[in-house]
This record gives structure tokens, sequence and C-alpha cells, in this order.
């Protein structure tokens, strides 16, 4: 392929071609000083569920058990506001973008996602 070529595949492909699974997951480690007091006890779930690759994060939760979902969904939903509040605040305007600020919005889509 060239330059600016894509490639476009079905996504069972594409996981298999590039690995893009649960087991090879990136490591997430999040500074709680830049998550808002409010949500830091979810900083576990956003290193779990927070992976911004859709093929991977969507792995993830396929592979995770029920009940641990449901805990997830209960405790992301738990706090609207919170995540409303810094996920469409500023920081939303960019252009950068914090690991911490991607991690808990791929969290929340897991979470919106089940």
């Amino acid at each position: 392929m060239r330059e600016g070529d894509f490639e476009v595949l079905p996504a069972g492909e594409m996981r298999a071609k590039y690995g893009l699974t649960a087991e090879n997951r990136p490591t997430l480690t999040l500074d709680p000083s830049a998550v808002p007091p409010g949500l830091r006890h979810l900083i576990p779930l956003a290193e779990q569920f927070g992976v911004s690759d859709d093929l991977i994060r969507e792995d993830i939760v396929a592979k995770t058990p029920a009940a641990e979902l449901a805990a997830m969904q209960v405790a992301v939903e738990a706090h609207p506001d919170a995540f409303d509040e810094w996920l469409a605040g500023p920081e939303a305007d960019g252009p950068r973008f914090s690991p911490e600020y991607i991690a808990f919005s791929c969290l929340r889509m897991a979470a919106d996602g089940m």
C-alpha cells in the first residue's frame, strides 16, 4: 500500500491480522491528579476498559464476565454529571487530549455500548 492508502476489512479480519484483541491490549496507567476528584475511584475501571481502539475495547467487553460488566456499567452510570462536566468541558476542545481524558471517554463508551 502507498502512504495515505488505508485498508478496509471486517472486524474479525482486522483483529486477526493486526492482533487487535483483549490479550494484546495496551497497559494503561492513569495519573489521578489528571482526573476530577469525583471520578478518581473509577480509575481502575478506566485502566481496564478505557482502551481507545474500538476493536480491542469491544473484545475486552466481550471477554469480561457479565456480572463484572454490569458492575462497571452501574459504577459509570452513577456519575453522569461528573462525566459530562469533564468530557464535555473545556478539555473537549482539544487539540490534545490527556491519556486520562481518552481513557474515561472510552470507559463511558464501553458502558454505553452494553
